[in-house]
C-alpha cells in the first residue's frame, strides 16, 4: 500500500511538470518584472530549476528553467514514440531564441542542442514549425 502510494505521488508530480505549459506567449530579452510574475524567491511560476529540457511531440519539458551564469542548458528531442506495428512516427522540432541573437538549432527529430548562458536575463524561445503555442524560457540569474 505505501508503495503505491508512492508511484501515485510520482505520477502526479510528473504530470505537473509535463503539463506546465508555455509562459504565456510574448517575446523579448528582458526579465520578467510585471506584478505578480514571479513566486517566492524570485523563481517564475512553473519554473524548475535545470539544465535539461525535453522536447516532446509539441512542448518543451519543463517549459521555464532557471539556471546560475555560466550554465550550459541541453534541450534532448524525445519525440520519436514507438508507434503500433513496431514503426515510428518521429516529429521534427528546433529551438529558436527570441533575442535577436540568430541562435537556433537545427530542425531534427533526435540528438541535443546546448547554449551557455553568461548573462542574466530571461531567454525566451520556442519551434519555428508549431509557433508561439511550443515555447519556453530559460531564467538566467
Amino acid at each position: 500500500m505505501l508503495h503505491c502510494r508512492g508511484v501515485v505521488l510520482a505520477a502526479l508530480a510528473t504530470a505537473l511538470v509535463a503539463c506546465g505549459g508555455g509562459d504565456g506567449g510574448g517575446y523579448g530579452t528582458s526579465p520578467s518584472t510585471s506584478p505578480g510574475s514571479t513566486s517566492p524567491g524570485g523563481s517564475s511560476p512553473g519554473s524548475v530549476a535545470t539544465n535539461s529540457i525535453t522536447i516532446g511531440d509539441a512542448s518543451f519539458t519543463p517549459a521555464i528553467v532557471n539556471v546560475t551564469l555560466g550554465t550550459t542548458v541541453t534541450w534532448q528531442w524525445n519525440s520519436c514514440p514507438d508507434g503500433a506495428g513496431g514503426y515510428s512516427s518521429c516529429v521534427a522540432h528546433n529551438v529558436t531564441f527570441d533575442d535577436g541573437s540568430g541562435i537556433a538549432s537545427s530542425t531534427q527529430t533526435t540528438g541535443t542542442f546546448s547554449r551557455m548562458f553568461n548573462a542574466a536575463g530571461t531567454y525566451k524561445y520556442h519551434c519555428t514549425i508549431h509557433g508561439a503555442g511550443m515555447n519556453g524560457s530559460v531564467v538566467v540569474k
